[in-house]
């Protein structure tokens, strides 16, 4: 923290006071700074005798820059009037959003702030137009579901879902879907809140004077979109004009906030999706997390003890010979796609024998951080047979109803994937266990 406090003095020293041009240049930086570190949002607190900054980098907020306390006032009275919000309200939570320009682009920054004790406390969420979508193998699709999702990305209509909590990359698998699917031959619209991809050939409808995302379903429908992308199914209408749209003729790649893919379709039923539209509509639901990616340069295997494996066993429900055998024949499928070394499982078909871990001290590949960027941990529901069936059964619908249908298939759930990803040494159990709790 101390190198970065030298280069914020430079900017606001110890003074008490501070000049407008300093207060702008300050935030512009911290702005700059973020972007530079892959940061998703900007922490602004006040302590008794000083400003923390924190960055959240890769899922984890990480103190980065010492303030002078003096400055709480000066920095949010600017960040109020970028953001058009009301200056001298302190007593009251305020949203609002600028934009800010770099030498590599502008940035889009959703100002939060609200009353905390010492003073207020400001979140600066940033949305940078980001380059062409990653593969869906980069994100961290692989195996059966991989071939799952390139297979259901071949019929010219239907609904897929992808699910997960906020910061769970979301927006990036519907991209990465989305760039599998398009073509110039196609009428391809999205339907977003804020435009995160630009791609060639797309047009994209950003959310914006008061429109819905319903009224925006309804528009390029009118339109006649052969493809239709919905960054978030936020409301039981919209849903059920998605599905509609899914069964008669239009490719729909949808959001949804829910904890897997299997909540997801309970949620769609319960908001009043037609079963036997659900049913025939749906080609698949991907449920998922973000989990830090462990450095390849510096991390560590390491032979598992018998209290860690008994724990791992439990969490992961792998008490019986069965399912340790089929995590076993997991590995053994992931080895050639999944970074480690290939010669080497560190798996048998009775237990788990090693594992990895991030390195104490890290590297400068990882900034002494032992990790490197986030991968997803996921689980794509296809709309099997057996799946199928249960969908349309007129019995009640559960989370376990939908996975034993789906498992007859060879459904591997999102927890199995991130065990397998920490076997291969892709990350960390610990952060595989940490993700799932969300």
């Amino acid at each position: 923290m101390d190198a970065k406090n030298s280069l914020m003095g430079k900017l606001l020293g110890n003074a008490g006071k501070f000049t407008d041009k300093q207060v702008v240049e300050t935030l512009e930086m911290l702005v700059e700074h973020g972007v530079r570190r892959g940061a998703t949002d900007i922490h602004i607190e006040p302590h008794e005798r000083f400003v923390l900054v924190r960055y959240r980098i890769d899922g984890v907020l990480r103190g980065v820059h010492k303030l002078p306390r003096a400055s709480l006032g000066p920095l949010l009275a600017q960040l109020k009037t970028l953001a058009g919000l009301h200056v001298q309200d302190t007593q009251m939570p305020q949203e609002g959003d600028y934009t800010v320009k770099l030498k590599d682009g502008t940035v889009d920054v959703h100002l939060s702030t609200m009353p905390v004790y010492g003073g207020e406390k400001a979140v600066l969420h940033l949305s940078q137009e980001r380059g062409n979508p990653k593969d869906l193998a980069e994100l961290g699709f692989w195996g059966d579901g991989l071939k799952a999702l390139r297979n259901v990305l071949t019929s010219p209509h239907g609904l897929v879902v992808v699910t997960g909590p906020r910061h769970s990359g979301v927006a990036a698998t519907l991209f990465s879907l989305l760039k599998d699917v398009n073509s110039p031959l196609l009428n391809v619209t999205t339907i977003e809140r804020g435009v995160k991809y630009r791609m060639a050939g797309v047009n994209h409808t950003y959310l914006a004077g008061g429109m819905t995302v319903f009224e925006g379903l309804e528009a390029a429908l009118k339109q006649d979109a052969n493809i239709i992308l919905i960054d978030n199914l936020s409301d039981g209408q919209t849903t059920n004009l998605a599905v509609q749209a899914a069964a008669t003729g239009h490719l729909v790649l949808a959001g949804l906030r829910a904890p897997s893919g299997a909540a997801a379709l309970l949620h769609l039923r319960h908001g009043g999706a037609e079963p036997y539209l659900l049913a025939t509509s749906l080609r698949a639901c991907v449920g998922q997390r973000l989990v830090r990616r462990l450095c390849p340069d510096c991390r560590e295997r390491y032979p598992v003890q018998e209290d860690e494996l008994e724990m791992i066993e439990d969490f992961f429900g792998l008490q019986s010979t069965s399912a340790r055998r089929r995590l076993h024949e997991l590995e053994q499928t992931a080895s050639p796609v999944i970074f480690g070394d290939v010669r080497q499982l560190n798996s048998t078909p009775e237990q788990i024998t090693h594992l990895w871990r991030a390195s104490e001290y890290g590297c400068d590949t990882c900034d002494r951080t032992g990790y490197t960027g986030r991968t997803a941990i996921a689980e794509v529901l296809a709309n099997t047979d057996n799946l199928h069936k249960t969908l349309l059964s007129k019995e009640p619908l559960s989370v376990n109803t939908i996975q034993a249908a789906a498992t007859k298939d060879g459904f591997v759930p999102m927890a199995m994937d991130g065990l397998v990803k920490a076997l291969r040494g892709h990350t960390t159990v610990a952060e595989v266990m940490r993700a799932m709790s969300v």
